[in-house]
Parts: structure tokens; C-alpha cells; sequence
């Protein structure tokens, strides 16, 4: 079934991931919050000012676009409540259990230990990527996007990309290239919201990650780490829309349950799978957090990946204009923060490989 594939895929990440953030359970804990719950998040008290309606907005516009939705209005988007049920069921009885554990190089730990230790060499790190051609050929491609690459030229070797983006990068890199074939294994009609959802998430991995360094001085490999896990759980609960969908009796795709089934499953999800690899506390608070107001911390800088990836994606898409985009940035960030962040949403017209 395509929906455990996508779970034993994800494992991978989860086997990095333990190994590079266990021990980080005391960093300071986050405020009770659900990931992407407009539905049924409660109003603002009246006079307090809602901080997550631009990042709100500004995502489920950019999740209908890539449903294919984007001139829809909302209330004329049919949602098929049996679906939706049928799929949060689908994913609540997902097995995560070592069993269904992927292709996990052999060289991983060695790989681990080498980028965590400060005085191993470029040569060192790149003669242990290059064992392995699939992730070495996934992590120049990604090396090469326009959002990590420091020169006009692309790089062309392993040895090169690490002297030039350096361990925090790499690690930043392979966490990516790990979660990069789970999230475009989608085909047929699902898989231009896979491409999409690919370009979202590397964007909002990112701004998270620079925003939990610079403004919240957190964590910045656990921001990114974070947003990688929404992307990879959207694309798991729109595999399990698709199993659903051909099983009899035949349901037709509609956008509106395609939308609500990501609202409801997307943050339960990659809750659960960071709970089952026993990540960091905080990184498991922080996606219970990214949907409510006044949040801070990791949850908080997910709220402006959210918001700048999804502003930068409907620009992209000839759907948003650069100053309506930097307006809603502007709204809910400092001036200088919204710019700095628009300019690394856009060092490129995207980041296709």
C-alpha cells in the first residue's frame, strides 16, 4: 500500500535525525499548539490581534494552488466527510514500528559521526557521501538549488559543496536529500502537488531554520528539521487520500477534502512520527504548537517558514505580486526580518532540480 511505503521511507529521516538530536530534550519547552488547524482553531479573544491570520491565509491559498484549486472559493469546495474519515483512519493505524524500516545506508553513522566531528576534513566527509551515488547525486542536486547555492557555478564535486557550505549546511542538506524522494514519489495526478509541496517545504526547512537562529536564537537545525517533518506528513496524508480514493466504492478527487484532510493529518501526523523516533521535546512541542497565537520559540520561527514560503510560492506561481508578498511579511514581522527572509525565499525563481 502506497501509505506504508511513504512510512517506511520516512524512517530513514527518522534514524538521522535520532542520532544527531537525542540529548536535546533540555532545551526550553514550547506552549500547547496544533499544526494547520484554521478549521477549528477558536476566534481571538475580541481586541486581541490574531498573529497567525497572514500565515493562515497565506497557506491555504498557497495549498489550493497546488491542489489545482486556486480560483475556487472556499465556500464552494465540496468536502467528502466519509474521505476525510476514512483517511484520518488510514493514518492513525499506520504502523511505524522498525519492521518497516527502508534502505538505511550502511555508512550512515560513519557519515554521522564525521559531520558532527569538528576536525574532520572536506575530503573526509565527501570520500564518505560519495560511497553512497544516490545520496551523493540527491545532495548536489539540492547543493546546486537556489536556495543553498553560493556561486554562479554549480558545484561539481562532494569535496567542493562541503568546503563551501560547511558541516551545519550538509547536515542541513543530507536531512533534505533523505526526505527529497518520499516527497516526490507521488505520480499521476498527485504529482504536481508533490513537485510543489517539495518547493514549500525546502523554503519553510529554511526560513525557520534562519529565523530560529537569528530571532529566537534557537535551535536552527531543529527549525529545520521541524518544517522538513510538515512537509514530509502533508505528503504522507495525501498518499493516504490516494489509497483511499481507489478503494470501492470509487470517490472522485475533490480539493476541498484534499484540503481538509492536510488541515486535520498533517500536524497529528508528524507529531506522532517525531513522538515514535523519540525526538527532542522540543521539536515534538513545537509542531503541536505551530498554529497558535502569541507562539514563540521553534513553534514561532515554523509560523514565519510558513508564512515566507508560502508568500514566495504564490509569487512563484504568478498568483501573488512582490509587494502584495512583502506587505503580508511586513505585517507580522520587523521590517528588516521580512526582508532578509523575502530576499532567501527568492535568491532564484525556484528551486526545482
Amino acid at each position: 500500500m502506497v501509505i506504508i511505503s511513504a512510512v517506511l521511507a520516512a524512517v530513514v529521516v527518522g534514524g538521522l535525525v535520532w542520532l544527531w538530536l537525542r540529548g536535546r530534550d533540555d532545551a526550553p519547552q514550547l506552549r500547547r499548539r496544533v499544526y494547520m488547524a484554521p478549521v477549528v482553531a477558536a476566534p481571538p479573544a475580541a481586541g486581541t490581534p490574531d498573529s497567525t491570520i497572514g500565515s493562515v491565509d497565506l497557506q491555504r491559498r498557497f495549498l489550493l494552488s497546488a491542489l489545482g484549486a486556486a480560483e475556487a472559493p472556499e465556500d464552494a469546495l465540496r468536502v467528502q466527510r466519509a474521505v476525510v474519515d476514512d483517511v484520518v483512519a488510514a493514518l492513525s493505524r499506520a504502523d511505524l514500528s522498525s519492521r518497516y524500516t527502508p534502505r538505511r545506508p550502511n555508512l550512515l553513522p560513519q557519515l554521522i559521526q564525521s559531520v558532527n566531528d569538528s576536525t574532520a576534513s572536506s575530503r573526509s566527509i565527501a570520500r564518505i557521501i560519495g560511497s553512497d551515488a544516490v545520496l551523493a547525486a540527491t545532495l548536489l542536486r539540492i547543493a546546486n538549488s537556489s536556495l543553498y547555492r553560493l556561486q554562479q557555478q554549480d558545484v561539481q564535486s562532494i569535496e567542493r559543496a562541503v568546503t563551501l557550505i560547511g558541516n551545519d549546511g550538509i547536515r542541513q542538506i543530507i536531512s533534505a536529500a533523505l526526505v527529497q524522494p518520499v516527497m516526490e514519489s507521488a505520480s499521476g495526478v498527485d504529482a504536481e502537488f508533490a513537485r510543489l509541496l517539495w518547493e514549500y517545504t525546502l523554503r519553510v526547512s529554511l526560513a525557520a531554520a534562519d529565523h530560529a537562529r537569528s530571532v529566537e536564537r534557537e535551535d536552527g537545525f531543529a527549525a529545520q528539521l521541524a518544517g522538513l517533518l510538515l512537509g514530509l506528513s502533508s505528503a504522507m496524508a495525501m498518499q493516504a487520500a490516494a489509497d483511499v480514493l481507489v478503494k470501492p466504492p470509487l470517490r472522485t478527487r475533490e480539493p476541498g477534502s484534499l484540503l481538509e484532510i492536510l488541515e486535520r493529518c498533517t500536524g497529528p501526523t508528524a507529531v506522532r512520527i517525531a513522538e515514535h523516533w523519540k525526538l527532542s521535546a522540543t521539536i515534538v512541542q513545537a509542531l503541536k504548537q505551530v498554529d497558535a497565537a502569541a507562539a514563540t520559540g521553534l513553534a514561532r520561527s515554523l509560523q514565519v517558514g510558513q508564512l515566507a514560503a508560502s508568500a514566495a510560492m504564490l509569487h512563484a506561481q504568478g498568483l501573488m505580486s512582490e509587494a502584495d508578498a512583502c506587505a503580508a511579511l511586513a505585517s507580522e514581522l520587523p521590517e528588516h526580518v521580512a526582508t532578509w527572509l523575502w530576499k532567501r525565499m527568492n535568491q532564484a525563481d525556484g528551486v526545482q532540480e
